[in-house]
């Protein structure tokens, strides 16, 4: 495995304007930061916490104890719990990324933003001996949208995409509100796994793989506790810190946040309209919509955003009111029943965490040009946005292909000028000419020798130009031959085509976006993920295409 090329976020499609200048004009969107995510800007924001933080938000030393114990029942790793016991110590600093809970850890390139953050850390850590960082994984389990987490894409034994869902008793209801923390596992998981490991193509790592699914996703466990465990299976000991932040202990820490929330509203949503105007100027697409009050409550199981309503506080979706004492009285009583909206959520995270930096990807390096305002609101900075590494897996099959024909990998994301120049390359044999020239060239062989046969015996060779003519015919059936063993190996490189563009961009999707690492897994062994954490290089702002079939170079790019 190893990088076999980086290609330029501008020549790809799906990334958008704001992201494209973050990475290549930083100067156009700086201000929309408190520090760049280069190297000074990283140092710029160890600096401003290490004088700014620990200003009796939250006890370092309370955190880091229900860190331990959510830890303990996620099977994290000794690293983990080392890195805790950093987090007590006032010079230790925190690397977050977050993700939604999805099936098996959902796309890809959730792995990869996870990946990174212990990079980062190890990196900084590396670079700033006075200091630690440690890597924390904030696992996104407020949201009801669980059909966004329920399903994952794999390639089946055809290299064809299959799609397999889970449903709560089998069946797919009209609506869902419940937050996916929530959600605990009854017996249809079973068939879901079923159903993948029947897609799968059985290899020696089958077992295994499917061993530790087994003992994460199984009848009477929750989503997040799935989640945290099969990644610490398949990842192995990497030091991540999993926070789960719908722990009711951990929202009692954010009750400040949420109070403010609800005594000053809509100030934060005035603050977020005001940058979005800002941006739309700029000709930027805002990635976040506020809210009048950027939060929710869980009321009867289900999650609804909080809204002023006739003098009241009321939960949309409902007939519920409340007083403001009421909802406050609440509030300190159950916290864990109050949740953020995405606005809210960073100013949480960040809040509770002493973080220098998040792994983000594109549309999470665009909304966060939305909330400086807001953090200042909150008495805090920004953290440094590190985009996330952006990565293609491309197997032998597809790697192979695009060198025999000599496709470039940006070619593919145009299908019909690829397939255009493919069959250009193939069919460079002119069979229309090749025979049209064949026959003139008979013709003039077969005239030149007649005449002077004409001298012996016309009659015979009138006969013996008749039986040319027959012979030409013949040679129109045979050229027909050709022309559809031609048309037939077309056919062929044109589905060997489709087939490599669907093992890169999926359904119109890039792979990172779309399938499961389970498929890579299973395929490939289960230490497929620390060979691509050896791989990736967080450095090389560009997205990187890896090489299955290749040993990876010994030498690696220091990150700074």
């Amino acid at each position: 495995m190893q990088i076999k090329m980086n290609v330029p976020y501008t020549s790809l499609p799906g990334y958008n304007d704001f992201f494209i200048d973050y990475i290549n004009n930083y100067d156009k969107v700086s201000r929309f930061y408190d520090f760049p995510f280069d190297s000074q800007g990283l140092f710029n924001s160890i600096i401003t916490k290490k004088d700014s933080y620990n200003s009796g938000k939250v006890s370092r030393l309370e955190l880091a104890e229900l860190l331990k114990t959510q830890n303990k029942f996620f099977n994290s790793g000794e690293s983990t719990f080392l890195n805790i016991e950093f987090l007590k110590d006032p010079d230790t600093f925190a690397i977050v990324t977050g993700q939604q809970i999805g099936l098996l850890t959902g796309n890809l390139y959730t792995i990869v933003k996870a990946l990174n953050a212990v990079q980062l850390s190890r990196s900084l850590s590396a670079k700033y001996p006075e200091f630690r960082f440690v890597p924390v994984f904030w696992l996104e389990a407020d949201d009801h949208d669980f059909l966004e987490i329920n399903n994952i894409n794999v390639f089946d034994k055809s290299n064809n995409v299959a799609n397999i869902k889970y449903f709560e008793k089998g069946v797919e209801k009209e609506r869902y509100l419940m937050p996916t923390g929530r959600i605990v596992l009854d017996e249809h998981i079973e068939t879901f796994k079923q159903s993948l490991k029947d897609l799968l193509l059985p290899t020696e790592f089958t077992e295994q793989l499917f061993d530790y699914i087994n003992r994460s996703y199984k009848e009477g466990i929750d989503l997040i506790t799935a989640f945290a465990r099969f990644f610490n299976y398949i990842a192995g000991d990497t030091g991540i810190i999993f926070c789960n932040p719908t722990d009711k202990e951990i929202k009692r820490m954010l009750i400040p946040v949420f109070e403010k929330e609800l005594v000053t509203y809509p100030q934060t949503c005035e603050m977020i309209v005001n940058t979005s105007a800002e941006l739309e100027n700029a000709d930027y697409e805002p990635q976040a919509k506020p809210r009048s009050i950027n939060m929710f409550y869980t009321h009867n199981n289900s999650r609804h955003l909080i809204e002023y309503k006739e003098d009241k506080l009321s939960l949309r979706h409902t007939r519920q009111k409340f007083e403001k004492e009421e909802l406050f009285g609440l509030l300190y009583s159950n916290p864990e029943n109050f949740s953020p909206n995405v606005i809210l959520r960073p100013v949480c995270q960040d809040f509770l965490l002493p973080t220098i930096a998040y792994i983000g990807g594109p549309s999470e390096v665009a909304y966060f040009s939305q909330f400086k305002d807001v953090y200042r609101f909150y008495e805090m900075n920004v953290p440094v946005v590190y985009p996330r590494t952006s990565v293609t897996l491309l197997e032998k099959r597809a790697e192979s292909f695009l060198e025999k024909f000599d496709i470039g990998f940006e070619e593919l994301f145009d299908f019909e000028s690829a397939a255009k120049k493919l069959l250009g390359k193939v069919n460079e044999v002119n069979l229309e000419d090749i025979f049209s020239n064949f026959i003139d060239d008979l013709n003039a062989v077969v005239y030149t020798y007649g005449i002077k046969l004409d001298e012996v015996d016309k009659n015979l060779t009138v006969n013996l130009r008749n039986k040319y003519d027959k012979f030409v015919e013949n040679l129109g059936f045979s050229k027909d031959k050709f022309i559809e063993s031609q048309i037939k190996q077309n056919d062929s490189t044109g589905s060997k085509l489709s087939s490599v563009v669907m093992s890169v961009f999926p359904e119109n999707n890039p792979q990172e976006r779309f399938i499961n690492i389970v498929y890579f897994l299973n395929k490939y062994g289960l230490n497929f993920i620390n060979e691509l954490f050896e791989t990736i290089d967080l450095s090389k702002l560009a997205h990187q295409v890896i090489s299955l079939s290749a040993e990876k170079k010994p030498d690696q790019t220091a990150l700074f």
